[in-house]
């Protein structure tokens, strides 16, 4: 079943399985008492009984939630910012640190973007666009974990730059059977700290938006899109 066109800031309501949400992608998890905000992974759900999360962590350490708390759960999905509100089912530590929460009856989604992202897991290597202005350690490498016609998720070990900084980027990409190399000015237009919940590694996440990038650019980073949108909908 396909989504309905929408223009950037309509509201809808959805069924949970109409988003397509994928396995081991991260929500942000909002407990109420006490006040709480967390990121935790996707793992799974028995339609209309319950959705499985990981267990919150902090500071490498699970935070189990009661059973019964009420939570608000929020996430991105089908170019959409989505939420619904559940209950936890059940809280439990083995075979691995998970959460059972009640499988929502709707979730209230508003269009955010038209131009859809991709997962990309890209290695790339970024610069700074004038040298000294951002510190040392330069060129540096991190992982583009999504990717879209204007912008992409940047993933490090650290900051590598404050929001309205810029860098460069440079990826190399397989458009169909061909090696292409795709160079952009990027802005970084907001932050966000993560902890992995199963690892315990901390990563900066960097949302950027791609400057200046001339036609040819484009046309490779277009390809390379629609791609990889045809793979996750199975159709390559």
């Amino acid at each position: 079943m396909s989504l309905p066109q929408l223009q950037q800031g309509d509201k809808e309501q959805l069924q949970f399985e109409e988003l397509r949400f994928p396995v081991g992608e991260r929500l942000r998890l909002e407990v109420r008492s006490p006040k709480a905000r967390y990121s935790v992974f996707y793992v799974g759900h028995v339609q209309n009984q319950t959705l499985i999360l990981s267990m919150p962590v902090k500071n490498g350490k699970v935070q189990p939630i009661p059973d019964g708390s009420p939570v608000t759960i929020r996430f991105i999905a089908s170019n959409r910012a989505c939420a619904f509100t559940a209950r936890v089912q059940r809280h439990q530590l083995k075979p691995f640190p998970m959460l059972c929460i009640s499988y929502p009856s709707s979730v209230e989604a508003v269009m955010i973007r038209k131009t859809p992202r991709v997962q990309s897991r890209l290695i790339v290597s970024l610069d700074e666009v004038e040298e000294g202005i951002l510190g040392g350690g330069w060129p540096r490498q991190a992982v583009c974990s999504d990717i879209s016609l204007h912008g992409a998720r940047i993933e490090s070990g650290d900051l590598l730059a404050e929001v309205d900084e810029q860098f460069l980027m440079t990826a190399r990409m397989k458009v169909g059977e061909v090696d292409q190399l795709l160079l952009s000015r990027c802005v970084v237009r907001n932050l966000e700290d993560f902890e992995d919940p199963f690892s315990g590694e901390y990563r900066v996440i960097h949302g950027v938006e791609f400057m200046d990038m001339d036609e040819e650019t484009r046309l490779t980073l277009s390809g390379f899109v629609y791609q990889q949108m045809l793979k996750e909908l199975g159709a390559l």
